[in-house]
Parts: C-alpha cells; structure tokens; sequence
C-alpha cells in the first residue's frame, strides 16, 4: 500500500483504517494502490453506480473510463474479479452524517486530490439507495486544511446566491484536520461553451460586494504575488514577468478596475445546470477584490488548455479600455499560482506562458 492511500484512509476512518478491526467496508481503488485517485463502494450496486457522480471528466479518454467502468458496475457483479481493500468503517464521519441528516447507513465514494501542497480528500456522501446527500472535504496538508476553511467561509458569505452554490451542512474542526460537508448541485454538466446563464451567474456574483480599484493598484497586487514566486522560475520566466507588469502598467494607467468576488476556477466541470440556470461548486479558490472578468478569462482558458486549442483564434477579448492589460494579469496570476501549487508540469503552464507571450507582444504593436 502506498504512503498517500494510508495517509488518506488514515484522514478518512481514523487510526484504526489500517487495521480494519471490527466492521469493514470493501473499496475499489482506482487507478491502483501505488496510484490511488478514487476508492469506489462495492456491494452496493445502486450506491456504485451514483458514485461516478463525484467523477465526472471532462475529456474524451478519461470520459470512455468512466463511462466502461460504470457499465461494468451496472451489471450487478456481486463479486468482482477486481481486488478489493477493505477499510474499517468510518464511524467518525458516519456518526456526523447521522447527526445532521438522519442517514444511519451512509456510503461513501472517495476522491483522493493529486499529490502536492493542497492535496485533500472529497468524499460523496449517498444514502445506500443511491441518493446523494452532500459532498465532504478534508485537507490532507496545512495549507489544503486552510483551503477547505476558506471554501467554508466563502460559502456562508455566498447565502444569496443559494440554490446556484451548495448550502454548508457543517464545517469544524476534525481529528488533524478541517471538515467542510456541504450539499450536493442537483443537474447535468454545465456547457463548455458560455452562455448567457453564465453572465446572468456572474453578474449576480459581482453584485454581492463590489469596489473599483486603480488600475496600477491591481497591476501592483499581481506584482507582489508575482514576485514572491521568482525564484522558482528561472530568467526568461522573470523577464516574461517583468515585461506583463510594465505592459499592463501601461495599459491600465489612469483607468478603474471594477473588482469583486471570484470562484477562482470558474470552469465547465465546476457547474450544473438544472431547469435552465448555472449552479456552481468547489469555491476553494474563491477571492475577494479580483477583476470581475477574470472568471470569464479563466473559463475559457481552461477550456481550450483541455481541447488543446491554439492561440490566438479561439479568445475574442473585449473592446473596452485596459481588457489586453487585464487579460496580462490574469494569466501571469494564473502562472503564479500554478507554481504555488507545486504545478510545474500542468499541461496548461506552458500553454498559459505561450498564450501570455502572444498577447504581450499584440500588446506593444498596437
């Protein structure tokens, strides 16, 4: 077994996981246990097949996995030629369950998060029929733990916005950790296009507390996020940098920058769209005073980083006053907090850098 899946079941049912005393659940663990993403429930062919729920890609290879093993999980195959880890019941969690929803029998299917800085659990909480009830997270780190307490934060804040963000069921302390238990955005996936349910979502999000900020000081808070990060890139990375800051300097001088709240990772694969209207989860990214069009920037960027779409045909940016200049910033605070992440080898770093390049020089040959 490897080190991650004994520290993630450790986080999930406590210090007798491993052991596996007394009452045991039977897990799927995909890909593998040198490679644990995803612990499935078996047993429960109604509670496996609603666990796909909480993966749901995005891309056409993992999109074809999903969709087979889900097949092979609708045909009732009590036992499985696949190997099976047990894990003792987590009768932490399932007491909580019990105490806020009434479930006494909860079923769990479990996610745990790529390796790195922020890495942490999500769960899926089901009744055994398969109805799900909410999703948990649990940092596995410092930082994922202070992650996980934002998203909370940012949710309770977020109440006027509800049903189009989940409600928070509860939030605490646990064990070594922080727990956020929060409910379920009933729906199908939300477009990979945007669309006027996304500007309608956004525009009530930017409602919610707005302030106009100078454009130097927005280029100046980038600047700072920046450069606490330079020594991890090496000089062409610093120049790059160096060159977007002076450029959007320019760009945004004398002008105001209408800033609010932001999801941070405002992407298709974060919503649900249910009788006509965008709901949208996993806030952890969540911020106050960004650039109210960095979300849509986001979107789109995501987007074509998974199709592998090329610059510079697919980014029609505003007309307005200071959007190359925005647009600058949003990529280079991109760029930042990818390598805050320890997420040098995320296949939209180079492409951000290249998309970043392109526009600098569109920029200076205005």
């Amino acid at each position: 077994m490897s080190d991650s899946l004994e520290l993630a079941l450790e986080c999930f049912a406590g210090g007798r996981a491993i052991r596996a005393d007394g009452r045991e659940c039977r897990y799927l663990v995909l890909p593998s246990r040198q490679d644990p993403r995803y612990l499935l429930p078996l047993g429960n062919s109604r509670a496996m097949l609603r666990s796909f729920e909480i993966y749901r890609p995005f891309a056409g290879a993992p999109r074809f996995w999903r969709s087979s093993l889900s097949r092979i999980a609708g045909m009732r195959v009590s036992r499985w030629a696949l190997p099976a880890l047990k894990v003792a019941e987590p009768l932490g969690l399932k007491s909580l369950v019990t105490n806020i929803t009434g479930e006494r029998e909860p079923v769990f299917a479990v996610v745990v998060g790529p390796p790195g800085k922020y890495r942490k659990l999500a769960i899926q909480v089901m009744r055994p029929q398969g109805e799900t009830l909410g999703y948990m997270k649990l940092g596995l780190t410092k930082p994922a733990v202070e992650r996980v307490r934002r998203e909370a934060s940012v949710l309770a804040d977020l109440s006027a916005l509800r049903p189009q963000v989940p409600a928070v069921l509860y939030a605490g302390e646990w064990q070594n950790s922080y727990i956020l238990f929060q409910t379920a955005l009933e729906g199908h996936p939300g477009p990979a296009k945007l669309s006027g349910m996304h500007v309608e979502f956004l525009e009530r999000l930017a409602a919610i507390r707005r302030v106009d900020k100078p454009g130097r000081q927005v280029v100046e808070e980038v600047g700072e996020s920046w450069k606490t990060l330079t020594w991890r890139c090496d000089w062409r990375w610093q120049q790059l940098g160096l060159g977007v800051l002076e450029a959007a300097a320019r760009d945004l001088e004398k002008l105001t920058v209408p800033c609010g709240v932001s999801h941070g990772d405002f992407a298709p694969w974060n919503t649900r769209v249910r009788n006509g209207q965008l709901a949208v989860f996993d806030w952890e990214s969540g911020e106050d005073g960004v650039p109210l069009g960095w979300d849509t920037c986001h979107f789109n960027v995501q987007v074509a980083v998974l199709r592998k779409k090329k610059w510079p045909t697919k980014f029609d940016l505003a007309a307005g006053p200071g959007a190359h200049g925005l647009f600058l910033l949003y990529l280079l605070s991109s760029l930042a907090k990818s390598l805050d992440e320890r997420a040098e080898n995320n296949a939209g770093l180079e492409y951000r850098k290249q998309v970043l390049m392109a526009e600098l020089t569109r920029l200076r040959n205005r």
